[in-house]
């Protein structure tokens, strides 16, 4: 039985992830992180009480529980200082990041490999978005231009998302230059890897997310659409994740499911 710690327990993903992980076999949750110090976590997640009181002190919470692998679903804003938290108890993570750039992951990668861990820190645990980002990679040969728009609600704290800083890399390279000018800034859109990224943000429900990759060459235009309606789409590549990664070389920093799935 693998011990499991939650941090942003009472987001949608995490709420998400405490419903599931009470029907594995082989996982067992034992500590939570949020700011609802002391609640319930399954009361928070919308279940019965489970027993395991949230805490909104992560260096306390992990020293209580004790576990043999984090799960991290929080927001960019307090994602650094628990990455940091994480590799002062030496613990394997799997992490679902937005808004964190690789080179901000940069010095977390060295020290994951310095302190022989194993961490997956992927922006997307999606099976539809990893697919085409996949797709992407191969097809981006043949259509010279690419943009990537992504849609979320008005009140997710970072833009573009991190999912489509992904899909950029993956898009390896720049587009070739448009006759256009901007007559404002950012109309072309946030160059990421050369890729042009728009971010649209409106109150859509929470769980609601989406992204357009258009791939052009001349006469052709391929339009891909992933748009995700719950959270529970991500629980299969967060625990074949969870599965897979003790097995991973010591030092391993995981940046994508492909390489989970192989």
């Amino acid at each position: 039985m693998k011990k499991v710690f939650l941090s942003g327990a009472s987001g949608s993903v995490g709420k998400t992830i405490v419903r599931a992980i009470g029907e594995k076999n082989d996982l067992e949750l034992v500590g939570g992180w949020c700011l609802e110090d002391g609640a319930d976590l399954g009361t928070l997640a919308g279940t019965a009480p489970i027993g395991i009181a949230a805490s909104s002190d992560l260096d306390g919470a992990l020293i209580a529980a004790a576990p043999d692998i984090v799960i991290d679903f929080s927001s960019a804003p307090v994602m650094k200082g628990n990455l940091q938290c994480y590799l002062r108890h030496g613990l394997d993570a799997v992490v679902g990041t937005t808004g964190l750039t690789d080179a901000e992951l940069a010095p977390f990668k060295e020290s994951v490999a310095q302190k022989e861990l194993r961490w997956a820190v992927i922006p997307n645990y999606g099976l539809g978005i990893n697919l085409a980002a996949d797709f992407i990679r191969r097809a981006r040969a043949h259509y010279p231009f690419v943009t990537i728009t992504e849609q979320h609600t008005n009140q997710m704290a970072n833009a573009p998302s991190g999912t489509a800083e992904m899909l950029a890399a993956a898009a390896g390279g720049s587009s070739p230059d448009v006759k256009s000018r901007e007559s404002f800034p950012g109309a072309l859109g946030a160059k990421i890897n050369g890729v042009p990224v728009f971010s649209e943000r409106i109150p859509l429900p929470a769980p609601y997310s989406s992204h357009t990759i258009t791939l052009a060459r001349a006469d052709e235009v391929v339009t891909i659409t992933v748009a995700d309606h719950t959270s529970d789409i991500y629980l299969d590549g967060i625990f074949l994740t969870v599965e897979k990664l003790p097995s991973l070389p010591a030092g391993s920093f995981i940046r994508s499911l492909s390489e989970i799935t192989g």
